[in-house]
């Protein structure tokens, strides 16, 4: 289908124009205290030379503990969804354009702003390693140009500071609507900002999606969220003018 050429849309290469990608409500967070001592986050710990606490809770190494959380807890621990999604929004066009701003907000309401010219591991061990280290110093690195920060700040507040035109939660829960349609609507709006979950069940919570403009499924199966990141990236490159060659 031919690209959409209307005067409203401003062209590729005006640096104004961004869009904001938010990993929402991701499921990554310091080992909580009540699974501390369990023997699968000491063993982990002691390989570290760890404590506990500073561990990022991860479900490739503390299945058994999480489980001793509950079924309904068994999404928790995946800094891989953040992971993946990020090494694909980092290597995007749109991004190398200067056009992609993107943040990580956790299930415990930390943000994580994450600088365009970062480089991240290509190894989740060393990604979870980095978030480690950035909840302890708050900053990676500590000296120089900082590529990620961390603060306390609910989803509310980030999105307030961002003061976007319009906010879509990309969900399971939304109504139908292409891809292609909403970036092409997106590229119309002033700051326009993309949610996507970073967590591997459930839905956003009711206090996330009441902060969103428009709620929307965009296929009838359930994907990964770094496949949603990386066709909504591309779909809004074409919205705006950004070609390949």
């Amino acid at each position: 289908m031919k690209l959409i050429t209307s005067a409203k849309y401003r062209p590729a290469g005006n640096r104004s124009l961004a869009l904001t990608l938010i990993l929402a409500e991701s499921a990554i967070e310091l080992v909580p205290n009540e699974i501390a001592g369990h023997p699968t986050v000491k063993s982990a710990a002691r390989k570290k030379r760890k404590d506990p606490h500073h561990l990022i809770l991860d479900q490739s190494y503390h299945h058994g503990a999480i489980l001793k959380l509950g079924q309904s807890e068994m999404g928790r621990g995946r800094p891989d969804i953040a992971h993946f999604s990020l090494l694909l929004a980092l290597g995007s066009p749109l991004n190398a354009e200067g056009q992609l701003q993107c943040y990580i907000h956790t299930r415990d309401d930390h943000v994580i702003a994450v600088d365009s010219k970062a480089r991240l591991p290509r190894s989740t061990d060393r990604f979870v390693s980095l978030l480690e280290q950035l909840y302890e110093e708050y900053a990676v690195p500590t000296k120089g140009p900082t590529l990620m920060s961390l603060k306390r700040q609910s989803l509310r507040n980030l999105i307030a500071e961002v003061s976007p035109e319009s906010v879509v939660a990309l969900t399971t829960q939304g109504t139908p609507m292409l891809l292609k349609e909403i970036t092409h609507q997106l590229a119309m709006r002033e700051k326009p900002v993309i949610l996507v979950g970073g967590f591997s069940k459930g839905h956003f919570s009711k206090n996330a999606l009441q902060l969103a403009t428009e709620i929307h499924r965009v296929d009838k199966r359930n994907l990964e969220a770094w496949t949603i990141v990386a066709r909504a990236l591309y779909e809004f490159e074409r919205a705006i003018g950004i070609k390949p060659l």
